[in-house]
């Protein structure tokens, strides 16, 4: 046998798969539709029943939520709305052009009183702070007066019965005093 016929016969019996699977696909789809008919009826069939068994439910859950909900429809008319009236009501009066009444007049006569007096308390607090950070800064602490000089990073303080360490070299001189960085202390507060 030549080689092309060997490639004919090939070339025949791949057409001949071809062809198989072709008609395979086509007996698949012509089984397939009946198939998907009877799964379509056999759907609607099962909604209809589901409708026909949950129509008489609806119906009764319908039938007993109504009252309930007309009961609450009713106490909320008798307990809730009179109070939204008269807040409405008192709202109204208030906006109002004409004249107001006596306790519409001394509530707005008390809050200045307050805005004042808490303006006040928090310029009080406000300067207290501002002088409690100046003595920290005058310290050269940072804020930790009692931790420094237990530390020793700070100034020493000496009792009053004992004279000065640096006494005995002889007589403190008066003068400028020098400003700026100090060996051993420390400018910043020990919690930063």
């Amino acid at each position: 046998m030549s080689v092309l016929s060997r490639k004919r016969e090939a070339e025949a019996e791949a057409e001949q798969g071809r062809v198989q699977q072709l008609a395979w696909v086509a007996a698949a789809t012509r089984a397939a539709v009946p198939m998907a008919k009877t799964a379509a009826m056999a759907v609607q069939d099962g909604a209809r029943s589901a409708a026909t068994w949950a129509a008489p439910r609806v119906n009764g859950a319908r039938a007993w939520t109504a009252p309930r909900i007309e009961r609450s429809g009713l106490a909320i008319k008798d307990t809730v709305a009179p109070k939204i009236s008269d807040v409405l009501t008192a709202t109204a009066r208030r906006v109002d052009v004409a004249a107001p009444r006596l306790e519409v007049i001394a509530r707005r006569r008390r809050w200045p009183r307050v805005v004042v007096a808490g303006t006040a308390i928090l310029a009080a607090a406000g300067a207290a702070t501002a002088i409690v950070l100046r003595r920290r800064k005058d310290d050269g602490t940072g804020g930790a007066s009692g931790q420094a000089a237990d530390a020793g990073t700070g100034p020493q303080t000496v009792p009053d019965d004992q004279p000065p360490s640096d006494a005995a070299e002889g007589p403190i001189e008066e003068g400028p005093v020098e400003e700026g960085p100090v060996e051993g202390v420390s400018r910043q507060s020990p919690a930063t």
